[in-house]
């Protein structure tokens, strides 16, 4: 186990971008990491916190915290909110903080459009030194990295109505070196952040007492294979949700999730990995709680779904 990790470590200190951002299971639910035009669109001030455990069974492998927050600022055109993630893997840490604004209006009776921004910083520690390597004078690992600070911004485009949305955003346009080292008088750069693009999409159908809600996230990143996480949920008199998802290639994912009160959402999600390296790292486990502060009978009388 500790090769594997050895083996993913070393592909992040390579030149070749790959998957870097956090992945999430329970996305539908914590759409503001990935889509800044989704700030202000539940109408209500939202929290939703989300702690996520991949390939337990390894040291060192990925662990993740978010918290986002976001609100309307009016009832119409304007929407705020902010996002912080705490992501580790192997030897390296990334906390993230980002602020979001979304600018809404109206396209058409049923649907409205969001265009959003976002801006904020990633801070990021890499313990080279500690790292296992056959070359002891490779001088990537001659030295630590602690506390780099790298601006980022991102723009993304929602559209939505009551029971549909189709987005697609770039929620990080700067390609920022993380790690740099002197060899031999010159400075080298390496761990680059790779561009992400995410388009989002999904539907609620109604089936009397329950609603179906299929949705699909396409995940595209420099120097990796196309990703989709294809999704299926059932809603059950709008209190319990029971789901499946499919990410290609990769794990097949069980979701429940029960409107605990009528302001608070709580949510578990499990991977079970189809490679030989996942199905032996126990999978991962999502733990899911949303809490909309502001009681609003009209939430209660048409909920939201996304």
């Amino acid at each position: 186990m500790r090769t594997v990790v050895a083996l993913l470590f070393a592909a992040m200190m390579g030149n070749v971008c790959a998957q870097q951002d956090p992945m999430y299971s329970m996305y539908m639910w914590n759409m503001l990491a990935i889509q800044p035009g989704y700030a202000g669109s539940a109408d209500v001030l939202n929290a939703t916190a989300l702690s996520r455990i991949q390939w337990s069974a390894i040291n060192g492998a990925p662990v993740t915290h978010s918290l986002s927050v976001h609100s309307p600022v009016n009832e119409r055109t304007l929407g705020i909110g902010g996002n912080l993630v705490h992501d580790r893997i192997g030897r390296s840490t990334t906390t993230s903080a980002f602020a979001d604004i979304a600018y809404r209006m109206v396209v058409t009776k049923k649907y409205r459009l969001a265009l959003g921004l976002q801006a904020g910083v990633n801070l990021a520690s890499i313990a080279n030194t500690k790292v296992e390597n056959t070359d002891p004078s490779d001088p990537t690992f001659q030295a630590d990295i602690s506390g780099r600070v790298c601006p980022n911004f991102g723009f993304g485009a929602y559209l939505w109505s009551s029971n549909s949305y189709l987005g697609i955003s770039v929620p990080k346009l700067f390609k920022n070196y993380l790690g740099r080292f002197s060899n031999e008088g010159i400075n080298e750069r390496f761990f680059q952040e790779a561009t992400h693009v995410f388009i989002t999409a999904g539907y609620v159908l109604p089936l009397g007492t329950v609603k179906f809600k299929p949705s699909i996230m396409l995940r595209a990143t420099e120097g990796a294979p196309l990703s989709a996480d294809i999704s299926a949920n059932f809603f059950l008199y709008d209190k319990i949700v029971l789901g499946a998802a499919y990410r290609n290639g990769d794990s097949v994912t069980g979701i429940l999730a029960v409107q605990a009160t009528e302001q608070v959402r709580v949510g578990y999600a499990y991977d079970m990995g189809l490679s030989a390296v996942t199905r032996r790292a126990n999978g991962a486990h999502e733990l899911m709680i949303s809490y909309n502060p502001v009681y609003n009978r009209e939430r209660v009388r048409s909920p939201r779904y996304f």
